[in-house]
């Protein structure tokens, strides 16, 4: 029995959105009532890349379009991603946008990218002056076109529109102007790759809250004005240097991401972080190459820095800093400005932490580096340490750490994240380095393999934790997440290890005072 088709056609909507256009189709020859359903959808979304042909392709975008237009119907969301080679083609996208733009549209998204063979010869599609007149428009999403000709603030009513998104445009200073005055409720504006500006200004505008600006031009200067903003990212691909930042006003801004490099003839980003009285957490992505890396700020509580600079080159003045990453793994870059900076966004501490990403260039030496910066930035009590084994053999060779005689750094707690599918020689040797420099309260081990309750890491990692205390006065309790115990204790180590990448496997180890002789608890 055809349940689904029994369904209020909303809900038989929502149930398509998840669906590809060519199961559309396929949907629409079953019956009249699917033609129905599907001819009613109300997300037009058009990719070039599933089809075969372009042909067919802009065969079945005329046809959709001119059919679900003649219902009178609003659509929710229109996305076309396509390329436009011939002028039957461009004619086709013309005929199309102007039914679903005269019919009002709630999301609009369209990507035109220029094949090779025409991109020196034809200009970029130009969008009609339609779209300006579209007062129902939420979001906006244009890529590789260009801007209606009659854009100016008294033609342009966006007076719904929230979400603008320009990638690979050419936008001038002027344009910047008119588009965020004709906007006035707008909330995000992000610009991927656009050029033709110098200045990106934004002046009195109420309801913006975030910005994000990528550029591959020298951009002079940012002049933000907003007193809602409360998350700027600016990212410079080019390593042009930071923009001239006026941003005091935006009282609200507490969240900045920047990569790139620091303005020329500057005292590095201590300048640029000064930009920003309010900020309180900053990810940092930079391949600029210094001898003291130095970073100020009474207001900053979270830092991701992702930088080659070694630990004995990093400086802070941050007294109220309650967790630290730092990363120097360039492959992992990307990944960390998308999910994990959202990761660390939603933290709540409880005590001050450091995470680390090293790449593959460590060794005990650098252990060493590590336990002496976690020293001299004083506070920071829980250390999240993730490496993959294979880069842990270098640990192997512990002679030069030993023959430091400096005492291990106390912490309450410390998280070795082991990247391997199996147990090896390698994680004890890792195991070992960590535990010659910190002598934490708490430990924990996580790994892709699956601990053994009697495993040679565990057995190691226990051993050494007991031999940092009065081993008269202590026992260690070994907390298995299956465990009742673990019940009462994996809540609080999981506050101060925060959301890892990969939960994989657990092991904790923690340390209680006792009277008599220490022992091994499950």
């Amino acid at each position: 029995m055809d349940r689904i088709s029994q369904l209020p056609d909303f809900i038989v909507h929502h149930i398509l959105s998840f669906s590809n256009p060519l199961e559309l189709v396929r949907l629409s020859v079953l019956s009249k009532h699917w033609f129905h359903v599907t001819a009613s959808f109300p997300i037009l979304d058009f990719s070039i890349n599933s089809f075969t042909s372009r042909e067919s392709f802009f065969n079945y975008v005329e046809y959709t379009t001119a059919r679900f237009s003649r219902q009178n119907l609003t659509a929710h969301k229109f996305k076309l991603t396509t390329s436009i080679e011939e002028p039957a083609e461009l004619d086709i996208v013309n005929r199309c946008l102007e039914l679903v733009l005269n019919n009002s549209v709630k999301e609009f998204v369209i990507d035109i990218d220029r094949s090779a063979e025409s991109a020196s010869a034809s200009p970029k599609y130009r969008l009609p002056n339609t779209l300006l007149s579209v007062s129902m428009l939420e979001s906006l999403s244009v890529g590789g076109c260009e801007l209606p000709s009659s854009l100016m603030p008294d033609v342009a009513k966006f007076n719904s529109l929230i979400c603008l998104e320009l990638y690979d445009l050419c936008i001038d200073d002027e344009m910047i102007r008119y588009l965020t005055i004709s906007c006035p409720h707008l909330q995000t504006l992000k610009t991927f790759n656009c050029y033709g500006f110098n200045n990106f200004c934004v002046n009195g505008h109420q309801s913006l809250q975030k910005v994000c600006i990528f550029f591959n031009n020298r951009v002079e200067r940012v002049d933000i004005e907003a007193p809602n903003l409360s998350s700027l990212s600016v990212v410079d691909m080019v390593g042009s240097g930071a923009p001239r930042m006026n941003v005091t006003a935006c009282k609200k801004l507490t969240e900045v991401t920047y990569f790139g490099h620091p303005l020329a003839n500057s005292n590095g980003f201590i300048d640029f972080l000064s930009n920003f009285p309010y900020i309180e957490s900053f990810f940092l992505a930079t391949n600029y190459i210094c001898s003291n890396f130095k970073l100020s700020s009474n207001s900053l509580r979270k830092l991701v820095l992702h930088s080659n600079c070694d630990f004995e080159e990093i400086e802070f003045s941050t007294p109220n800093l309650v967790l630290y990453t730092h990363s120097c793994n360039h492959q992992l870059l990307f990944p960390i400005v998308g999910k994990r900076w959202l990761l660390v966004r939603e933290i709540t501490l409880l005590e001050a932490c450091m995470q680390c990403y090293p790449d593959g260039c460590i060794d005990a030496l650098w252990s060493q580096k590590l336990r002496l910066f976690l020293a001299k930035k004083s506070g920071l009590k829980v250390l999240n340490l993730y490496i993959h084994a294979e880069y842990s053999q270098k640990f192997t060779e512990l002679e030069k750490l030993k023959a430091i005689e400096l005492p291990p750094y106390e912490l309450e707690h410390v998280v070795l994240q082991l990247e391997s599918h199996e147990e090896s020689l390698a994680h004890i040797a890792f195991v070992d380095a960590v535990l010659l420099c910190f002598r934490p309260q708490s430990l924990t081990l996580r790994s892709s393999f699956p601990f053994e309750e009697h495993s040679d890491v565990v057995k190691f990692a226990y051993e050494k934790l007991l031999q940092q205390e009065d081993q008269s006065h202590t026992k260690i309790h070994i907390v298995w997440p299956s465990s009742s115990r673990a019940q009462r204790h994996m809540m609080d180590l999981k506050s101060l290890s925060m959301a890892l990448p990969h939960e994989g496997k657990t092991v904790s180890f923690i340390k209680e005072e006792a009277e008599g002789t220490p022992y091994l608890t499950c």
